[in-house]
């Protein structure tokens, strides 16, 4: 049991510490070639259990990722909280 939590608190950790965007992404034109902008291909939210010595119970994050428009390239965010509504697939954000 002390493995799995271990596990947990240090997944929870690695998520917490990546590059986070909290602000709402700013909808697009579909047609535009700005290469700083794409499609949301996929977008899902998931809850981490936190220790039991923790304030809060639980810790949600959206994961969302872009398909680029110019390059093609998929590239993923992690925002915190249940954002799914801020980020559904198929619309077209901006960085």
């Amino acid at each position: 049991m002390k493995k799995i939590v271990l596990s947990v608190f240090f997944f929870g950790l690695i998520v917490s510490c990546s590059s986070n965007d909290d602000s709402t992404p700013t909808p697009v034109d579909p047609n535009t070639t700005d290469c700083d902008c794409g499609r949301i291909v996929r977008s899902n939210t998931f809850t981490i259990v936190n220790s039991p010595e923790s304030p809060t119970p639980t810790t949600t994050f959206t994961t969302y990722v872009v398909l680029n428009n110019c390059s093609n390239l998929e590239s993923t965010t992690n925002v915190n909280g249940n954002q799914l509504s801020a980020y559904p697939v198929g619309r077209y954000i901006c960085n």
